[in-house]
C-alpha cells in the first residue's frame, strides 16, 4: 500500500505501516498542510485491521524533522493558535493511538520535530544525530506539547535545562537522560527498526492496546484498577487470545515453550 503525496508518504510492509516526511531539502519541516496531510494519514493507519505498528522518519540521512516550517511561520500567519492546533491533533493522536507508533529518528529532530517524536511510544535513533528544543532562539516556545512530554519522561528540571540552553544534544546523551530508547548505527538502523516493529506486530493487538492504555493513563497521573480490569477481561475473552494462551501452555508441556 501506497500513497502519493508530495510531502509525507504512507507506505505499508505487512503488518507495519510507514510514514515518511519527504521535504528533504527543507530539512523534512512541516507546514500546516502537511500536519493536514499528515493526520489523515494517519487515521488511514488506524482504521486499517491490517496494520498493527507505525513508525515515523523523515527522508534523507540529516533530518528526522525541522520541526514547523520557519519560513511560513515568518511570513505572518493570521493566527498561530489555528496553526498550531493542527500540531496539537497530530501529537494527540499519536500519543492516545491504539497501535503503537515508533519515531525512527534518521537525523536531526529539532523543535516540533522533536515533539513528534516524543508523542511516540518509543524512539530509536541514528547514532550520533542531534536533537533539541531551541525555539528560544526565534523568539517562541515548545507549544506542541513538548515541554509536558519531556517532563514526564526526564522531570522538570532536566527538560527546563534543555529547553533554555536551546543546545542540541547527541542521540547517545539523549539516551542517557532516557528520551532515546534505543540508539543504533546508520547501517543497522533501518534494520533495527523493522525487527522491532515485526517483533510488536506479532503480539495480539487488544493486549498491545492494554499496555498503551495502561502507560498512557499513568503518564497522566491515573491510576485506575477498573480500567486494568476491563482491558483484561477483554482480552482473556477474545477467542484468539484464548488461543495463544493454550497455545503457549502446550508449547511448554511439549518443552518447545522455553524462554529463549
Amino acid at each position: 500500500m501506497s500513497a502519493a503525496a508530495d510531502t509525507v508518504i504512507l507506505e505499508r510492509r505487512g503488518a507495519i505501516a510507514r510514514l515518511t516526511f519527504t521535504r528533504a531539502d527543507s530539512g523534512n519541516a512541516l507546514r500546516g498542510a502537511d500536519m493536514l496531510l499528515l493526520a489523515t494519514l494517519f487515521r488511514q493507519c488506524l482504521a486499517d485491521p491490517e496494520i498493527r505498528v507505525i513508525t515515523l522518519s523523515g527522508r534523507g540521512p540529516k533530518f528526522f524533522c525541522a520541526g514547523a516550517d520557519i519560513a511560513e511561520l515568518a511570513s505572518g500567519l493570521p493566527d498561530i493558535g489555528v496553526h498550531i492546533r493542527k500540531w496539537h491533533e497530530v501529537v494527540d493522536l499519536i500519543e492516545a493511538s491504539e497501535k503503537p507508533v515508533i519515531a525512527a529518528i534518521n537525523g536531526v529532530a529539532v523543535g516540533g520535530g522533536l515533539e513528534l517524536a516524543l508523542a511516540c511510544h518509543q524512539r530509536i535513533a541514528v547514532a550520533g544525530i542531534r536533537l533539541g528544543l531551541p525555539e528560544l532562539k526565534v523568539g517562541l516556545f515548545p507549544a506542541a506539547g513538548g515541554v509536558r512530554r519531556l517532563t514526564r519522561l526526564i522531570g522538570a528540571a532536566q527538560t527546563l535545562d534543555l529547553v533554555m540552553s536551546t543546545e542540541l544534544i547527541t542521540a547517545e546523551a539523549a539516551q542517557q537522560k532516557g528520551i532515546i530508547d534505543q540508539v543504533c548505527p546508520a547501517a543497522e538502523f533501518h534494520d533495527t527498526v523493522q525487527r522491532v516493529a515485526e517483533r510488536i506486530a506479532e503480539f495480539e493487538p487488544n493486549a498491545v492496546r492494554a499496555v498503551l492504555a495502561c502507560a498512557r493513563t499513568s503518564a497522566l497521573g491515573i491510576d485506575s484498577n477498573d480500567l486494568v480490569v476491563s482491558l483484561l477481561r477483554e482480552c482473556y475473552a477474545t477467542p484468539r487470545n484464548r488461543e495463544v494462551l493454550q497455545g503457549f501452555m502446550s508449547r511448554r508441556r511439549s518443552g518447545s515453550g522455553k524462554p529463549k
